[in-house]
C-alpha cells in the first residue's frame, strides 16, 4: 500500500496543475512478508481520496491489513498545499502527516511541513523543496528534516518522473532484558532515496512502475534498491480489478519496515475511468446563457466552441486570450474562435451581445484574485 500512497502523492505534486479528483476503495486479499513475522495471508482494504486545483491540493489515504494470525496493521496519510503561479513558476507550500498503528506496538506518526519551488513547461518540469518537522516513534519524539529534487516528463497519458530525496531523522532501537527491563536507543539516520516512477495508461488498462534505490551513509539503514509493480484493468468506468507487488524499504519517517507484499483486489471508484470520446459540441444552453468547451485541433491549437442560443454577437475573454476580449464566428450552429495555447487549466468568460461577462454555465466557477467569478476550462 505504501507504493500507491507514494505514487498518489508524486503525481498530485507534480503534474501540471489543473483541477482534478479521484476517490477510490480497494478490498482485496495479500500476502506479505515483513521483518517482524513470516510470510502471512490476509485481507486488506485501503482508500483514497484526493482534490487539487491550480493552487491547492489536498489528499487523504488510508490502507488497512488483517493477516492470518489475527495480528492487524493500518496507515493513514494526509497532505495539503497551496501554490502561488508566477508565469511558469508556482510556489507551494504545505504540510503532510501520517500515523501507523500495529497490533500489539504502539502508534507511531510524524508530522512535516514543505515548500517546494516548480519550474512548469509544456509536458514536462521540475522541482526543488525541503521541509522539516517531528517524528513520534515509540514513545520517542525527535526532529527530521527532508530536501528533494525531481523533474517529471508527459507524454498524453504517459508519466515519468525522476527524484532524488534525503532524510535526516532517527530510529529507535528495543532490548528488553532477561528481567523485562525495556531500553529504547536513539540512532540518528541519514540517507538519499533515488527513484524514477512511470506511469502508463492504454484504454482501460493503466501500469504504475517504481525503482527505488537508497543510498545511507548514517544510522543503521542499509543502502539497497527495491522495486514495485501496479496494475489496474478497469472491467466498467467504475470498477477495476487491480495487483500490485514488490518490495518496500525500512520509513523511519512512517515508522514502516522492510516487507515483501502481493495483493490482488477490486477497486471501485467515484470518477469515470478508461476511455471516453471526447466532446466535440458544447451542451445546449438556454436562450440568454452559454456553454462553452475546448477542442484540440491540432499540436497547440483549441478550437473554443460556445453554445449561445438568440445571441447575435459572442466574445470571449480569459488568460488564453492574454484578458483581451476576442470575438467569435458562427460555425454549424455555434460559435467558435480558434487559438494557439498550452494544455491545462485557463480562466475564461463569455459576453452575449455586448452585455455582462458571465461565466459558462457548465464550467466551474472561481473567485479571482480581483473580487470577480470566472469560469475554469481545461484544454485536452
Amino acid at each position: 500500500m505504501s507504493f500507491a500512497v507514494f505514487a498518489c502523492c508524486t503525481c498530485a505534486g507534480t503534474a501540471n496543475a489543473q483541477w482534478a479528483r479521484q476517490t477510490t476503495f480497494d478490498v482485496g486479499a495479500t500476502r506479505l512478508t515483513r521483518d517482524d513475522f513470516a510470510d502471512t495471508d490476509g485481507v486488506s482494504v485501503a482508500g483514497l481520496w484526493s482534490r487539487w486545483s491550480e493552487r491547492v491540493s489536498v489528499v487523504a489515504s488510508g490502507a488497512a491489513t488483517r493477516v492470518s494470525d489475527g495480528r492487524s496493521t493500518g496507515i493513514a496519510l494526509g497532505s495539503a498545499s497551496y501554490a502561488v503561479p508566477i508565469d511558469r513558476v508556482r510556489l507551494e507550500g504545505g504540510a503532510t502527516g501520517t500515523i501507523l498503528g500495529t497490533s500489539n506496538l504502539g502508534p507511531s506518526s510524524s508530522i512535516i511541513g514543505f515548500g517546494r519551488a516548480h519550474l512548469v513547461a509544456r509536458g514536462r518540469g521540475a522541482w526543488l523543496g525541503g521541509g522539516g518537522g517531528t517524528v513520534h516513534l515509540e514513545g520517542t519524539t525527535f526532529p527530521a528534516a527532508t530536501g528533494e529534487f525531481g523533474a517529471w516528463y508527459r507524454r498524453g497519458e504517459q508519466r515519468l518522473t525522476v527524484s532524488a530525496i534525503t532524510v535526516s531523522t532517527s530510529s529507535v532501537s528495543t532490548v528488553i532484558f532477561t528481567d523485562q527491563t525495556v531500553v529504547r536507543e536513539r540512532d540518528p539516520v541519514s540517507y538519499a532515496d533515488v527513484s524514477v516512477l512511470g506511469h502508463g495508461s492504454w484504454g482501460r488498462f493503466e501500469v504504475d512502475a517504481l525503482a527505488l534505490s537508497r543510498h545511507a551513509w548514517k544510522g543503521n539503514l542499509a543502502s539497497s534498491p527495491t522495486a514495485a509493480l501496479a496494475a489496474a484493468w478497469w472491467a466498467t468506468p467504475y470498477v477495476a480489478v487491480v495487483g500490485a507487488l514488490g518490495r518496500q524499504l525500512a520509513d523511519p519517517m512512517r515508522g514502516t519496515v522492510r516487507a515483501r507484499y502481493a495483493t490482488i483486489a477490486i477497486r471501485l471508484s467515484a470518477e469515470r475511468h478508461g476511455p471516453a470520446a471526447p466532446r466535440q459540441s458544447p451542451p445546449p444552453a438556454v436562450p440568454g446563457e452559454a456553454s462553452l468547451i475546448a477542442v484540440r485541433a491540432g499540436d497547440r491549437d483549441v478550437v473554443l466552441r460556445v453554445d449561445a442560443p438568440g445571441a447575435t454577437h459572442v466574445d470571449v475573454m480569459g488568460d488564453l486570450t492574454g484578458w483581451e476580449p476576442r470575438a467569435l464566428a458562427r460555425h454549424d450552429g455555434h460559435w467558435e474562435l480558434r487559438l494557439t495555447t498550452e494544455p491545462g487549466s485557463h480562466h475564461v468568460v463569455v459576453r452575449l451581445d455586448g452585455k455582462a461577462w458571465v461565466v459558462p454555465t457548465n464550467l466551474p466557477r472561481l473567485d479571482d484574485e480581483l473580487g470577480g467569478t470566472v469560469g475554469l476550462i481545461v484544454v485536452p
